[in-house]
């Protein structure tokens, strides 16, 4: 079994932080994170998420709503939920593995 200085539960946003932290002042870390993926309920199905669709979804309003406004002329403005999602999950994605590239970086070991 590894001995170490510090084990964080929870990769959340304050977790990861803390992690991170320690690791960089010298401390060995251990990070323990019972989903799949680090960054929490924040980062995974939470705030980042829903700021992601909201952005998406502000666009497709404003378009569609306001861009006559501005002189400028479209055709009929159509929303591809798929895309959407998928612009979501590759947002996601990007961030999560940010964690765990900055875990290996500094060298904070997780499960």
């Amino acid at each position: 079994m590894a001995d170490f200085d510090l084990i964080v539960i929870g990769a959340g946003p304050g977790g990861y932080v803390a992690a991170i932290r320690a690791a960089q002042l010298g401390m060995k870390v251990a990070c323990v994170e019972k989903e799949q993926t680090l960054g929490g309920t924040c980062l995974n199905i939470g705030c980042i998420p829903s700021k992601a669709l909201l952005n998406s979804s502000e666009k497709f309003a404003e378009i569609s709503k306001h861009s006559e406004e501005h002189g400028i002329t479209t055709g009929k403005v159509e929303l591809d939920l798929s895309k959407l999602m998928q612009r979501k999950n590759k947002i996601v994605k990007q961030l999560t593995s940010g964690i765990g590239f900055l875990f290996k970086k500094n060298k904070v070991r997780s499960k």
